[in-house]
């Protein structure tokens, strides 16, 4: 499976989903996510696991206040954003992914009594308030930038639909306007088609050696 399959894999899971939403937030002990989620500290632990095989979360000891025995505390180690644009003549899938700073991450772990906010709430809350703005306006342009992508796709595609009848070609044609980073061999790959299969398709139809 590829980043975004194996993505997908873990946080379809409601339960997996909702740790990754506490532990954004602030590290957590599993206990801590039981009472939180409502949900038995075996099962959480379960799920632990499963983040921390696939890297979006990684856990390292603390010792305990009263003495005991150091317990082991969970922070997220990567952040993702999964894009998805469908529509006609459109298929399109991105994943980018982001690192976190595992020195910050171990500070806000450990230091909760010695102001570790360092920006007021309402500093904060005007800050992501403004950021919030941004992102709104980026949305539409983009929305603005699919909507124009998928008429130029669907256009194309139905006139290689009423002009080509060879379905493969069809196929190969279509991956070479849709994906225009990509050169033949990866398109051959990522249709499956041998290397000079697509090369001669390009040839034939468009000229390209």
């Amino acid at each position: 499976m590829d980043e975004l399959d194996i993505l997908l894999s873990v946080i379809e899971n409601p339960t997996r989903r909702r740790i990754l939403e506490a532990l954004v937030r602030e590290p957590h002990y599993p206990m801590q996510l039981s009472r939180e989620l409502g949900l038995s500290q075996q099962g959480i632990v379960k799920h632990l696991k499963v983040l921390e095989e696939y890297k979006l979360v990684r856990s390292y000891p603390v010792q305990s206040d009263q003495g005991g025995p150091a317990r082991r505390i969970y922070v997220p180690t990567t952040g993702f954003t999964i894009t998805v644009d469908i529509g006609p003549g459109l298929f399109n899938t991105e994943i980018e992914t982001r690192e976190l700073d595992e020195d910050e991450e171990e500070e806000q772990g450990l230091v909760h009594d010695n102001g570790w906010l360092k920006e007021s709430v309402v500093d904060t809350r005007e800050q992501v308030a403004h950021i919030d703005m941004e992102l709104v306006d980026l949305t539409k342009r983009r929305t603005e930038l699919i909507r124009a992508k998928e008429k130029a796709l669907n256009e194309g595609y139905s006139r290689l639909e009423s002009e080509v009848k060879d379905y493969q070609v069809r196929r190969v044609l279509f991956e070479y306007m849709q994906r225009p980073d990509l050169e033949a061999g990866q398109i051959a790959q990522l249709l499956d088609l041998r290397d000079e299969e697509v090369v001669g398709i390009l040839s034939k139809y468009l000229g390209d050696e």
